[in-house]
């Protein structure tokens, strides 16, 4: 009888230590998945080149049981035709240099921006949700009272 009682104490205790271990991971998701939907919502007044980005998360933070989840990432895309000629345009060149300047094609590079958030939670339930980085989505004190008194 003693066998059973220790075995089934063993077995719940296993349980519940596991359950208190995913909602640490169910919140990290949760973060995530609002960061890709955010940025997805993003207008291109605030961030233009926010629908030709790629994100790619590097790192999730989590705090004490899971209440405060900080992930990182980048957004990244390849330059467009036009921003790699405003890159290579030869600055105060004479028309002789222009031509050779131009005769050799630039390969577009890849732009890399970090990109950041901060999400909190009330047991499983998000309770706020802020952008850290790229600094065109932070918002500030300023732009927050301008906002709720809308």
């Amino acid at each position: 009888m003693k066998i059973r009682t220790l075995s089934l104490a063993c077995v719940t205790t296993a349980a519940v230590l596991l359950a208190g271990c995913t909602a640490v991971y169910k919140n990290t998701d949760a973060c995530e998945q609002m960061m890709r939907s955010k940025l997805a919502d993003v207008s291109p007044d605030q961030l233009p080149e926010a629908s030709i980005d790629k994100l790619s998360v590097d790192h999730t933070g989590t705090g004490i049981h899971g209440s405060r989840v900080v992930v990182e990432g980048s957004l990244s895309h390849m330059q467009t035709a036009s921003e790699v000629a405003a890159a290579s345009a030869p600055n105060g060149a004479s028309g002789a240099s222009a031509v050779v300047a131009t005769a050799k094609p630039v390969k577009p590079q890849k732009v890399v921006k970090a990109a950041a958030v901060e999400c909190t939670f009330t047991g499983l339930n998000l309770a706020s949700f802020r952008w850290l980085a790229p600094a065109e989505l932070v918002k500030t004190n300023e732009d927050a009272a301008s906002d709720s008194a809308e």
